[in-house]
């Protein structure tokens, strides 16, 4: 991460590249923007992409306790600084809750949102899962809670060396573990009502760490939200499905263009 802004409790490292209609991107738990590398490579000769790690995560600081609506905070006061006053806004898995709360309560800042592999609320299946993740990590310790990872992530026949691959060991376990209890903690039952901005959802049928039902809830309580489906790709789809996840995006961006963007 090239620069860093400060941020209630810490700093936050962010990358810019490229002009035009703004696209925000939020990772999902692991929370490192080089994420998003291969979308920035993609888009970024036609819009403006901004990345960032998340708080307390790679080369951003800020101690915990965490939560979804302190992220939303830290992304909105990112956008501030950079003077966008209006972006597609892309959030996957935890990025996606984060993205919930950010249009949800901020909707005059949203051209466009575009939630994959996510969440609306935590269902009985989803907290036993994320709850051993995190037994796992306070008991075998960060390469057990990798391995388990990459299983619930990667789709079969996807080599465990593939692009999708975060280590875990870069981070504290217990800001990893302070971050899933963010993420456990998230419930916009009372938010998705109020998003009003264009709502791409996205899902994969082999996405077992969050299944396809979760995100049907999300499209079904937006208003006017679409839902695409991968028939392959894992949990990571737009990292193991790349060139479709982006073909989507480019789509669903100029199918809602904003007026600003470069032609």
């Amino acid at each position: 991460m090239g620069a860093t802004i400060p941020i209630d409790g810490g700093t936050l490292a962010y990358e810019a590249a490229g002009a035009g209609a703004p696209i925000v991107f939020i990772a999902g738990l692991g929370g490192h923007g080089s994420y998003w590398k291969a979308q920035i490579q993609s888009f970024s000769p036609d819009f403006q992409t901004v990345t960032f790690d998340h708080r307390g995560v790679g080369a951003s600081t800020g101690s915990l306790p965490y939560s979804i609506e302190q992220w939303a905070g830290d992304t909105l006061r990112l956008m501030d600084h950079l003077k966008i006053e209006r972006a597609y806004l892309v959030g996957h898995s935890t990025g996606g809750a984060i993205a919930q709360v950010l249009a949800a309560d901020h909707p005059d800042r949203i051209a466009a949102l575009v939630l994959g592999g996510t969440w609306a609320r935590p269902d009985a299946r989803f907290r036993r899962l994320f709850k051993f993740r995190a037994r796992v990590l306070r008991e075998m310790g960060p390469a057990a809670y990798e391995d388990l990872g990459l299983t619930l992530t990667l789709p079969a026949g996807l080599p465990a060396d593939s692009p999708s691959r975060q280590s875990a060991s870069h981070t504290s376990p217990d800001i990893v573990l302070a971050r899933i209890e963010a993420l456990l903690a998230h419930d916009a039952r009372d938010r998705l009502r109020h998003i009003r901005a264009p709502t791409l959802v996205i899902a994969a049928d082999d996405d077992v760490l969050v299944p396809r039902p979760l995100s049907e809830v999300i499209a079904g309580e937006i208003k006017g939200a679409r839902l695409h489906v991968f028939a392959r790709g894992g949990h990571h789809f737009p990292q193991t499905k790349t060139e479709a996840y982006n073909a989507v995006l480019r789509e669903f961006f100029r199918a809602h263009a904003t007026g600003d963007r470069r032609d």
